[in-house]
């Protein structure tokens, strides 16, 4: 498998931005029969340490995860304050917004994505601070924005 962007033969996530968190998890779990595996929030801003178009930024948000077998399907909530989240939601209201991958190397996947014009828009490490995730803008390509998420317990020494 070629490594330049991929870590897995798999899309670990799809996310779909929500104005009610609640009311579209009670939908999907009505529509699934499911029920959430995971529900969370944005860390603390001193532990997010988040950056939005390059700049320090306090971002916050509230998400809810399906487990599926093949993939997690992610409702998010954002906060009021800029994001691209937020930028999605008032721009062309709720919808999909990314796909992810997982990554064992951030430093190298990010260099990758920009060298390909993908730049970086937003990132922020995990409530728990066990991992981080970074954004990158394949709108134009994609009609979506990439993802990658990396947990600090599957890393990879950063080159």
């Amino acid at each position: 498998m070629d490594k330049r962007l991929l870590d897995e033969d798999a899309v670990m996530q799809l996310c779909f931005i929500t104005d009610n968190l609640e009311k579209s998890v009670a939908w999907f779990a009505d529509l699934t029969g499911k029920q959430p595996a995971h529900q969370g929030k944005s860390a603390e801003a001193e532990i997010a340490q988040a950056t939005y178009l390059g700049k320090p930024a306090t971002i916050t948000f509230r998400l809810a995860l399906f487990r599926f077998g093949n993939i997690d399907l992610e409702f998010l909530e954002p906060g009021p304050e800029p994001s691209t989240w937020r930028d999605q939601l008032n721009e062309k209201g709720p919808g999909f917004h990314h796909f992810a991958f997982r990554t064992r190397n951030m430093t190298n996947r990010r260099a990758f994505l920009e060298e390909k014009g993908l730049p970086m828009i937003q990132h922020g490490e995990f409530e728990g601070s066990d991992g981080r995730y970074e954004y990158f803008d394949s709108t134009a390509q994609l009609g979506a924005i990439i993802e990658l998420l990396e947990w600090d317990k599957d890393k990879e020494p950063q080159t």
